[in-house]
């Protein structure tokens, strides 16, 4: 499968677009939506963040950066 980098949507879609998510999934997703790339960007690196703890890594597996060895978790290398 052929990679295709992911770019910045620099120019909004039309409003209809807006109001077509707005009534198929709210309000909210609507707004996160019309928000600019960059903010929309700033606010998943935040909420990241608060999850990249040892503790939360530990669930994944080792092909995710996890430690599947880790106690409580199942399937990992004995």
């Amino acid at each position: 499968m052929k990679h295709i980098p992911i770019t910045p949507q620099n120019q909004p879609f039309p409003e209809e677009y807006y109001e077509l998510l707005e009534r198929e999934f709210g309000r909210e997703k609507a707004d996160w939506a019309r928000l600019p790339y960059e903010q929309r960007m700033e606010e998943l690196e935040r909420i990241h963040a608060s999850f990249n703890t040892q503790d939360d890594l530990s669930h994944w597996p080792p092909e995710l950066g996890g430690d599947a060895d880790a106690p409580g978790q199942t399937g990992g290398a004995k």
